[in-house]
C-alpha cells in the first residue's frame, strides 16, 4: 500500500496537537521562561472582618487542610493576609499530581526556613480536591509546614488569579505579596536564585 508524503505530515501534526492538548488538560505544564512582573507598593490593610465587603477589599475565612482557618482579603491589587501582618507572603499554587510543583517544593522549603522571620508561605492546591491521606503524604514528603488550602476551599482565590493575573492553569504559579500588593509573579518553574533575589529585594524595600 502506498501513502503520499503529505499523509505522514498530516498524521504527525495531528499527533503533536493531541499531545499538547493532553498536557494542557492536566494543568501541570512547565513554563520554560517564567515571567516576572513588578508593581508599586500599597498601604497596609485594616483588621480582618469576616464576610464583610468594604470599598475595595472582601475578607473571607478559608479552611486549611491542617485544620485552622486562614483569613484572606481580596483586593484589586492583590491579596491581604491579616494573620501575617508585616510579612511578605509567597502564595504558591500547586497540584497534587504536578511533578513540576514537586521539583520546586524543596526550594520553597529552603527559602521559608531561611527567611521565616520575614516570609510566610501559603499554598493553594488547584487540581481535584485532595483526600486527607494525600494531603498528609504531601505535607510529610515535602515538609510543607505552612498553611495549605485545598481547591474546594479556594475557589474564589483561584478565580481571582485567573481573572486578575491571567493565570491559565499552568502549574506551578507563585505570587510574592507585600503589604497587600502583588510585587512579583512567577509562571512555571523558577530557580532558587531568581526567587531568593526577589524576596531579598522586598525585605530591603521599606
Amino acid at each position: 500500500m502506498k501513502f503520499k508524503k503529505g499523509f505522514f505530515m498530516k498524521r504527525n501534526l495531528l499527533m503533536l496537537c493531541l499531545a499538547m492538548i493532553t498536557l494542557l488538560s492536566t494543568g501541570c505544564v512547565q513554563d520554560v521562561l517564567p515571567t516576572i512582573t513588578q508593581s508599586n507598593s500599597g498601604n497596609t490593610t485594616p483588621p480582618p472582618i469576616r464576610n464583610q465587603q468594604t470599598a475595595t477589599i472582601t475578607y473571607q475565612r478559608l479552611q486549611t487542610v491542617q485544620g485552622p482557618t486562614l483569613t484572606v482579603g481580596i483586593r484589586p491589587t492583590g491579596f491581604t493576609f491579616p494573620d501575617f501582618q508585616g510579612k511578605i507572603v509567597l502564595l504558591e499554587v500547586f497540584g497534587k499530581e504536578c511533578h513540576y510543583c514537586f521539583e520546586e517544593m524543596p526550594t520553597i522549603h529552603r527559602l521559608y526556613s531561611k527567611y521565616r522571620q520575614n516570609l510566610q508561605v501559603i499554598s493553594l492546591q488547584a487540581q481535584d480536591p485532595m483526600s486527607k491521606a494525600t494531603a498528609n503524604n504531601l505535607i510529610h514528603r515535602f515538609n510543607m509546614n505552612y498553611p495549605i488550602v485545598d481547591k474546594n476551599h479556594a475557589i474564589d482565590l483561584l478565580y481571582v488569579l485567573k481573572s486578575t493575573y491571567a493565570w491559565n492553569g499552568i502549574l506551578p504559579f507563585m505570587l510574592l505579596i507585600k503589604n497587600g500588593v502583588t510585587e512579583y509573579s512567577f509562571r512555571g518553574q523558577v530557580n532558587q536564585k531568581e526567587l531568593e533575589e526577589a524576596i531579598q529585594m522586598l525585605i530591603q524595600t521599606p
